[in-house]
């Protein structure tokens, strides 16, 4: 489960326990609960208050060592405890509803379950309203789309967490309800719009979760570095490394940096090391993770970033071989919807490396989302095999639309060499000076090296004439997308293709070559087939690519 803080908080959880919490039991509590407390031990005193039948003191327990009492380790116990209550009872206090929803949605063969008792404290919340404050229906809110999330109802989810975010704004008298708890409470609910496709929104509650407390409160570190993240995947890599030195910096730990809750933080790192090449670095991120491949939440973000790393070491068949095996791993989390789509643009890359064309096109029309960055995956495929002005089009589809500053890098990069193909005009001109802005401004370096080599090569030669030489300081040690095979013609083929460049007339080309028109139309047939063309445009631009004419004259 990923709703509990991470274990080196405990210590500072059990001696707030002792203090903090005793004065914020009532006076005529049990006198065994408050004994429990006093030596801080939080799901005795639950499991006392539970049998004295002080369900107000049971909530009031939960609340203060929620994130203690919904771990794995101590979800058996729980769910136990709070089975004895009535549904009534439950219905009555959904923050106890939705612990024992909790309790069952970590054990994965009785979600179903789990899924009632989140209906039950939902209904709880709506029925006693005027007696459940906003801060209570935060918290059961904050559980209730967490669990939804871990569910793959990822629209719920999201309803949960705005719903969630409503009930903080409304909260006036009672702030001391969630102390301790806001900063983790924040970065649950942000998770749920990130995985919800709300990547902005769930940016700004991270920065709020962040914010809250600061260093001041361990559990911000989660906030802290899901922002590294999300800005290092969407390449905003100036942003990612000033939240990174935050995080490398006092008072968080290594241990807080490796647990599931620095996930995000270490493929920040990784993905900065990437952008200098440094694969070795990248590599000691990932692998200073400490979770479970099988369960871990963010399973779809560390596959992308490990296989980016494999692709970058110049080994694209490994980092597909890796790609597959994880998602064998994760079962039908890896053959869901959302895993399959954000999957698709890190699959085809590593399909068009091995020079896998079909396999790419395959992997697009199948599983690719209407994105910004899945035109950009279908262009660099065109590009690859030669379809420039496919490509083009591709590329002018999103144009006006929203994109991350990695798919206007990627994006500028084919738009640069489809116009280096065909010589340097004013537009490519502009398009380079375009790329460099956006190169320099977020840091990247990685986008020119997903083209193929020669196109590559163009486009650094045409940075370097704009006066961008120190964009190429650093780059990929190996070619990383080789240049496609060329077709192999025969001697006649290819003098119809000179011709073809000069003339679209079948009878000028005949007469020019001596023979009759029908010869022209099964040589240009033939033609068409070897260079996967369908018209005249496309056999020319895959010729001018792949050399076999030197220039266009007409």
């Amino acid at each position: 489960m990923t709703i509990t803080q991470p274990p080196e908080a405990h210590s500072n959880a059990t001696v707030h326990g002792s203090s903090a919490m005793l004065s914020s039991i009532p006076e005529p509590a049990d006198a065994e609960v408050r004994a429990a407390l006093k030596r801080g031990s939080v799901g005795d005193a639950f499991t006392a208050a539970i049998d004295a039948a002080e369900l107000d003191i049971a909530v009031e327990v939960l609340r203060i060592g929620w994130f203690e009492l919904i771990e794995d380790s101590h979800r058996d116990r729980l769910r136990e405890t709070l089975e004895r209550l009535t549904t009534a009872e439950l219905m009555s206090r959904p923050l106890l509803a939705m612990a024992l929803g909790l309790a069952y949605n970590g054990d994965g063969f009785r979600r179903a379950k789990a899924a009632y008792f989140f209906g039950l404290a939902a209904t709880g919340v709506r029925r006693n309203r005027h007696r459940i404050g906003p801060a209570e229906r935060a918290m059961v809110l904050a559980g209730e789309s967490a669990a939804l999330r871990l569910m793959g109802k990822t629209s719920s989810s999201v309803a949960s967490a705005q719903a969630g975010l409503r009930a903080l704004d409304d909260i006036r008298d009672e702030p001391s309800f969630l102390a301790g708890h806001l900063p983790r409470i924040l970065t649950q609910l942000g998770m749920s719009l990130y995985y919800g496709g709300h990547e902005s929104e769930a940016l700004h509650v991270f920065t709020r979760g962040y914010a809250e407390a600061g260093p001041s409160d361990p559990s911000s570190f989660g906030s802290l570095a899901m922002v590294a993240g999300i800005h290092a995947l969407a390449g905003n890599l100036n942003e990612a490394g000033e939240h990174v030195l935050l995080a490398c910096g006092d008072p968080w730990t290594d241990d807080q940096r490796s647990a599931h809750v620095g996930t995000f933080y270490r493929l920040a790192e990784a993905i900065l090391a990437l952008e200098r090449f440094d694969t070795p670095v990248a590599r000691a991120h990932l692998a200073a993770m400490r979770h479970d491949r099988r369960t871990v939440e963010h399973w779809v973000a560390i596959a992308h970033v490990e296989a980016l790393t494999a692709f970058l070491e110049g080994n694209p068949s490994d980092g597909l071989a890796a790609l597959e095996e994880f998602v064998v791993l994760r079962g039908p989390d890896g053959r869901s919807r959302f895993a399959r789509q954000t999957l698709t643009s890190i699959q085809s890359l590593l399909h068009i490396a091995l020079g896998n064309f079909d396999a790419a096109a395959t992997v697009l029309r199948a599983d690719a989302p209407h994105a910004p960055q899945s035109r950009v995956d279908r262009a660099r495929l065109a590009l690859a095999i030669g379809r420039s002005s496919e490509a083009l089009k591709e590329l002018r589809s999103i144009a006006g639309h929203p994109q991350s500053a990695r798919t206007r890098a990627e994006a500028l990069s084919i738009e640069a060499a489809v116009g280096l193909r065909t010589g340097l005009g004013r537009r490519t001109s502009a398009v380079l000076q375009q790329l460099i802005a956006v190169l320099r401004r977020s840091g990247q370096r990685i986008a020119p090296h997903l083209l193929p080599q020669d196109d590559f090569d163009a486009v650094c030669a045409g940075l370097e004439q704009a006066g961008a030489r120190d964009l190429l300081r650093v780059r990929a040690p190996r070619p990383l997308v080789p240049i496609p095979e060329r077709p192999k013609l025969t001697p006649r083929e290819l003098a119809v293709l000179q011709a073809l460049a000069r003339t679209s007339a079948l009878s000028d080309i005949a007469a020019e070559l001596f023979v009759s028109t029908n010869t022209v139309k099964t040589h240009l047939k033939s033609l068409y087939r070897k260079l996967d063309a369908r018209n005249r445009e496309e056999a020319l631009t895959v010729a001018l690519h792949g050399h076999l004419i030197s220039g266009l004259n007409d």
